[in-house]
């Protein structure tokens, strides 16, 4: 049996102990999770249909029923759809052929675009339909061995790739040049950016999500990369931040060594069996005791696999118990605006007693590289 067999029958198992009917998959990494088959639809629908008894079957436009039949999952039940006709034709047949209820429990995938789930409330609007990630969710967040290697495999290459463009960026160079030279860094690597890479020069690292612009570099700035690679579709995602020569700002080095104390205590924290929201409070706690908490912004991490962002995420309110093999970011911050910020992000896996880094630990205290 396949691993994507295998998954779509946990999945069936799990569907049947909660009574849906039906799980609708659209073209995200839930479906390449299921099927190993990825392929975009646009604004076609192209779905993987699960029953809770039988056999799956794709429902893709048909210029795409040639790809959906050679999904590594082998699923053979390929039903191809006309732009003339739609899809809806064949998404009602199909659902008469699974015999799905009127009134069925639907589970659907999060990403599926509004415009389609609208149509099939539509057609059937006694049935209910919940989140998909709910479940699959709780088959995702725990890796196989294979993934973790995968995994570490992508957290190196970044490793690799932060620590080379750390020590060559130049006076005068812009944020996108910086930028660009992280995407190439990434091809020289056989892989590529798994997200738009984010690179601040100073006060602009005070803004988390700053898009990386014409903004040159700096003597004295305090830097923030924010940057991650694929392999075999599994995702790295680190944060690092430095100062180019001596930080102009006096406090940087303090901050500094505020949010990696708070980052190792999250670290420190995090076990099996230990909540999320915990983890989250023992970075914050740090922070909030040096006289920053108005200015740690966001959670401390995020889970991550085939996905940039998934559960399990390590945010205050979030009860889960962390169970071994979970893998998620650790990345405090502290954000001074008009100023400059401070972020430290490394992936973890969950052990036996604690977290595994996969990543090279940031250094204890603010990194200067060289002004040229």
């Amino acid at each position: 049996m396949s691993t994507g067999i295998s998954r779509v029958r946990r999945l069936q198992e799990i569907m049947q102990e909660q009574h849906s009917s039906l799980a609708i998959i659209s073209f995200t990494d839930q479906m390449r999770y299921l099927t190993g088959y990825l392929e975009n639809g646009h604004k076609r629908l192209l779905a993987l249909l699960i029953p809770t008894k039988g056999e799956p079957v794709f429902l893709v436009p048909s210029m795409n029923v040639q790809q959906a039949k050679q999904n590594p999952a082998g699923i053979s039940h390929v039903v191809g759809w006309g732009d003339a006709e739609g899809w809806l034709p064949s998404y009602n047949s199909l659902l008469q052929e699974m015999a799905i209820p009127s009134d069925a429990t639907i589970l659907v995938d999060d990403e599926l675009q509004s415009v389609h789930l609208m149509h099939m409330i539509s057609l059937m609007p006694g049935q209910f339909y919940k989140p998909a990630d709910d479940v699959l969710s709780v088959m995702r967040r725990i890796k196989t061995d294979t993934e973790l290697e995968d995994m570490q495999t992508a957290a190196s290459l970044i490793d690799s790739i932060a620590e080379e463009v750390m020590h060559t960026v130049r006076l005068g160079q812009t944020e996108a040049e910086v930028q660009r030279m992280v995407v190439d860094a990434c091809h020289a690597r056989s892989t590529h950016p798994s997200f738009t890479p984010l690179v601040c020069f100073g006060a602009n690292g005070a803004m988390p999500h700053h898009s990386s612009d014409s903004t040159p570099l700096k003597e004295g700035d305090v830097v923030i990369l924010d940057i991650g690679c694929f392999w075999n579709h599994y995702h790295s995602d680190i944060t690092r931040t430095f100062s180019v020569g001596e930080p102009s700002d006096p406090e940087a080095r303090l901050i500094y060594k505020v949010v990696q104390r708070a980052h190792m205590a999250a670290r420190a924290l995090a076990a099996p069996g230990i909540s999320c929201e915990a983890v989250d409070e023992a970075a914050r706690t740090v922070i909030e005791s040096a006289g920053y908490g108005d200015y740690f912004i966001h959670r401390t991490g995020h889970g991550i696999g085939l996905s940039g962002h998934e559960p399990p995420y390590i945010v205050r309110g979030n009860s889960l118990l962390l169970e071994q093999k979970m893998c998620f970011s650790v990345e405090p911050g502290i954000y001074l605006p008009g100023r400059f910020g401070v972020r430290l992000e490394v992936i973890v896996t969950v052990e036996d007693e604690g977290v595994r880094s996969l990543n090279v630990d940031p250094p204890a205290e603010l990194p200067v590289v060289e002004a040229r």
